[in-house]
């Protein structure tokens, strides 16, 4: 019988009581969300992290939807989420940032082939906290993740040889602080302009507060600002950039102003 999209594999729950009580093993306990859909890679990725560490449980999910399903059904948190596609232009950053706001103090690392360096800049800009190309060996993919759950940033060498070399003129030029910016964080981003609460934009995102505060820290951090305050001050065009028009711009939707 098939095994089913969401399903936990509990390979640690056959711990012999003395090694369940081993602190070395309850700290070595993870719970990783592999988010893919592709049926061959979940299960070849999950086997692979079997591999690495028998005590790590890992959900498997078809997108990230059914993970939103799941932690809204009472689904523990995960320490890891894993998103996995063919390509890197076949990423969907729609579906990262959903994983994202899911999981909004787990960090989120994708895998996938690397043929477009760009893209892969992209992904990282959009919340990533690591790119792994799919023709890492599995030794150096598993010291990248753990390099990701010790609180670090992944980043291939791959992607910093394909760097642009800088010219001289327009390249030079620091970019704008909200190209940084994920479409979600440029919504709340801008609901902070109109001096709204956490509670209000969340009410208005249809998201958590604790997700709308996590979102404010990565603006507050992508803007390259202190607080709150100066964030709304570059949002509303009295900071040092002017505020682009797509900033007012909420789903499909204007804001009013």
């Amino acid at each position: 019988m098939e095994d089913s999209v969401g399903r936990i594999d509990r390979s640690a729950d056959h711990l012999s009581h003395g090694e369940n009580g081993n602190l070395a093993t309850l700290a070595s306990a993870r719970t990783v969300a592999l988010i893919d859909v592709s049926r061959l890679r979940r299960e070849c990725l999950r086997l692979a992290l079997a591999q690495h560490n028998a005590h790590w449980r890992v959900v498997e999910f078809a997108n990230a939807e059914e993970l939103q399903r799941a932690l809204e059904g009472g689904a523990p948190n995960a320490d890891l989420a894993l998103i996995g596609a063919a390509t890197a232009e076949h990423v969907d950053l729609h579906q990262l940032e959903l994983v994202c706001e899911a999981l909004p103090e787990t960090p989120v690392v994708v895998i996938a082939e690397n043929g477009h360096p760009q893209r892969a800049r992209q992904i990282l800009s959009s919340g990533a906290r690591g790119f792994l190309p799919t023709n890492l060996s599995l030794k150096v993919l598993i010291g990248a993740l753990d390099l990701v759950l010790a609180g670090g940033v992944y980043v291939p060498s791959s992607l910093l040889d394909a760097a642009p070399p800088r010219q001289d003129g327009s390249s030079d030029r620091p970019s704008e602080p909200w190209s940084e910016l994920t479409r979600r964080q440029r919504d709340v981003l801008g609901l902070i302009s109109q001096g709204k609460s956490n509670k209000l934009i969340a009410d208005a995102l249809s998201m958590s507060e604790s997700t709308v505060k996590a979102h404010v820290k990565q603006i507050i951090k992508r803007l390259h600002v202190s607080n709150r305050t100066q964030a709304e001050l570059l949002a509303t065009g009295h900071g040092p950039f002017p505020l682009p028009n797509v900033m007012a711009q909420h789903g499909h939707g204007a804001i009013a102003k």
